[in-house]
């Protein structure tokens, strides 16, 4: 029988893991980048300058609460052609932990409009949000990008509408510009 080195197997397993967890945080990253991406050409796009703070649940967990009779897992992985559920959990996944590039949105003028703020517009003092925001304030859930952040499904709207277009638009990325396909 031949010995087994462990302190060889140790290394070779901590590696193993090692570049799991590189991975995750890489994919993280770039999830981030992108996802700053689209989102601040969309709000040039539509040339507006405020952002109601995103929620923290993920897109899929949103309209599912909004609309549980729309099936929109099957959409996004119909858009997104992600071959079954396990795919899309794992493109929805890494939503997780999504944080806006404030130096970012500080650059392009754009300021972050938080839900309580936002309620103030009711109780007639919010004149002053409304000033800042001329031009609207712009609801973005977490975009869901292919696993190759070529193509991204993302839901955004104005914010003081109840319209939504179904299914969701698909954006590809093509000459550093996120492009409308669907």
């Amino acid at each position: 029988m031949k010995k087994i080195n462990y302190p060889l197997l140790r290394l070779l397993i901590c590696i193993l893991f090692m570049g799991c967890v590189n991975d995750r945080r890489e994919s993280k990253e770039i999830y981030n980048q992108k996802a700053n991406e689209i989102i601040i050409q969309t709000l040039k796009d539509n040339n507006c300058n405020c952002l109601l703070e995103i929620p923290k649940e993920s897109l899929i967990e949103l309209m599912t609460l909004e609309n549980p009779r729309y099936d929109i897992r099957s959409s996004v992985m119909k858009q997104l052609k992600t071959r079954n559920s396990s795919n899309l959990d794992s493109l929805v996944n890494v939503s997780k932990g999504f944080s806006l590039n404030l130096t970012a949105l500080k650059k392009n003028n754009i300021k972050i409009i938080t839900q309580e703020s936002l309620l103030s517009i009711k109780k007639d003092s919010g004149n002053e949000i409304l000033k800042t925001c001329p031009n609207g304030i712009i609801y973005f859930s977490k975009p869901i990008f292919n696993k190759t952040y070529q193509k991204a499904v993302l839901d955004y709207g104005s914010v003081f509408t109840c319209i939504k277009t179904l299914p969701l638009p698909v954006y590809e990325f093509k000459n550093k510009k996120w492009n409308l396909v669907e």
